[in-house]
């Protein structure tokens, strides 16, 4: 009997012993004896949002609460012609009527004190600018500093404490790596602010895309296939770090929506212009006096030139390059054709100091060549427009095709040089069977023919005839 007895003591025992182990290791106990709760096995659904946050998920949500809509209301003059035939166009003034114009686009905050970035296109004849953040703020802007050229403008709102974005180097991009572009594509259609995120690679850099006859050539450009589309215009393009590595600006389409073939205007390009519109209010431009051609076989073998690559110099007003040297490289970085030059030429301040490697008869020579302003001070005429002899330097600025006439540095808005389609950069050749070498004698030329101003005027290289009476 007592051996029973022992037995289902020990029998009770275990069982007790195994329920306090049971209990112990559901409610683990302090160091004072205190029961805590034991561990639970990680949540299923908190590690799945956990896997979420990617690199790409961290860079957007660095960058998105600085991008901004940016809305615009502006006036142009819109001429309309009396008469629906054509025929008649030429010998009745146009209908003018002002027009209110509304545009919406997206740009990028870069620093706390309010500073904004965005297309120049976005803001072009924009009288009245507002950015809304995200968060639902909004602010009037007001304009630092633009060049229409660049495709570049600088706002600035008053404010503190905005976020702000990072810029990166654009200069050390690879084709292949990620790319993520941030806008508001369809303005203010969505109820909400939040910024669209659309995600492709870097397609290629260093891409040229010349406009239509007239407009604005682009330069050193990123491509990607991240989707861009109407609107995006003036927003961030992003690398996987949540740097800002470009400002998307335009995409090749013929559906009028993305296609894969979108360009951004490479951060250190940005980062150059801001210093320029906020110290100076505009940007400085600058060149190099020399002009120069591609390598044909027939120069080559001309000058001895063993290569196949690089560009000739045809002119030089830099005592330093001589005609028919041949620059091979600039800044470290092959010359292959002319466009290549153009690329390490087109926005330079002044001051700024090019490296370049030149062949000349027979040996190899390391030059620095420095930029020189160029120097644009127009004179106001009756027609609202500014004038200025054409020089070398205005040339070089405005890719001219002329050696003579007067060229227009500032057209002013709402003018009678306005409406008449006049555009900066133009050169007037001739003026109502006059060939005009001074203000005076343009002045005189308008005045010799009352109510009729006939003009031949130079644009980007083609001529064209313009008959206009008032």
């Amino acid at each position: 009997m007592r051996r029973y007895l022992y037995l289902l003591v020990g029998g009770l025992g275990t069982v007790v012993a195994g329920l306090l182990g049971w209990y112990a290791a559901d409610k683990l106990l302090d160091r004072n004896g205190q029961a805590v709760a034991r561990a639970e096995p990680p949540d299923k659904q908190a590690m799945i949002t956990e896997s979420r946050k990617t690199a790409l998920v961290t860079a957007s949500s660095l960058v998105s609460p600085a991008v901004v809509s940016v809305s615009v209301i502006g006036e142009r003059q819109v001429a309309a012609s009396p008469f629906m035939d054509p025929f008649w166009a030429p010998l009745f003034p146009p209908i003018y009527r002002t027009e209110r114009v509304v545009s919406l686009g997206s740009g990028f905050i870069i620093s706390a004190d309010g500073y904004v970035l965005t297309n120049e296109h976005v803001i072009h004849e924009g009288d009245s600018i507002v950015i809304t953040l995200p968060d639902g703020r909004s602010y009037k802007a007001e304009m630092v500093g633009a060049s229409e050229r660049l495709d570049i403008a600088l706002l600035k709102v008053k404010a503190s404490g905005l976020p702000a974005v990072k810029f990166g180097n654009s200069d050390n991009l690879a084709p292949g790596e990620w790319a993520i572009a941030i806008g508001n594509p369809v303005g203010y259609l969505l109820e909400d602010l939040e910024p669209t995120v659309t995600v492709g690679v870097i397609s290629a850099t260093g891409r040229t895309i010349r406009g239509e006859e007239g407009g604005r050539v682009y330069r050193n450009m990123i491509q990607t296939d991240a989707a861009v589309n109407p609107g995006n215009s003036g927003g961030p393009l992003v690398n996987a770090d949540g740097e800002v590595i470009g400002m998307n600006t335009f995409i090749f389409s013929k559906s009028g929506g993305s296609e894969g073939l979108g360009f951004a205007i490479p951060s250190n390009t940005l980062v150059k212009c801001v210093e320029e519109l906020k110290r100076y209010g505009k940007v400085r431009e600058a060149f190099l006096p020399i002009s120069v051609q591609n390598i044909t076989r027939d120069l080559a073998e001309a000058l001895d030139y063993p290569g196949f690559s690089g560009v000739a110099v045809v002119s030089s007003r830099d005592d330093r390059l001589k005609p028919e040297d041949i620059i091979v490289e600039a800044n470290g970085r092959p010359i292959r054709i002319v466009g290549d030059w153009e690329d390490i030429t087109y926005f330079m301040t002044p001051g700024e100091r090019v490296r370049v490697k030149v062949f000349r008869k027979g040996q190899y020579l390391d030059i620095e060549l420095v930029a020189q302003e160029v120097k644009e001070t127009g004179i106001k005429t009756s027609l609202g427009l500014e004038v200025a002899p054409l020089t070398p330097e205005l040339a070089e600025k405005y890719g001219l095709a002329e050696s003579s006439g007067l060229v227009i540095v500032n057209v002013q808005k709402g003018s009678f040089a306005e409406r008449m389609g006049l555009e900066r950069g133009d050169v007037i050749l001739n003026v109502n069977g006059i060939t005009p070498e001074s203000v005076e004698e343009f002045e005189r030329a308008v005045e010799s023919r009352k109510g009729l101003l006939e003009m031949v005027v130079s644009r980007k290289g083609s001529r064209f005839y313009i008959s206009y009476r008032y």
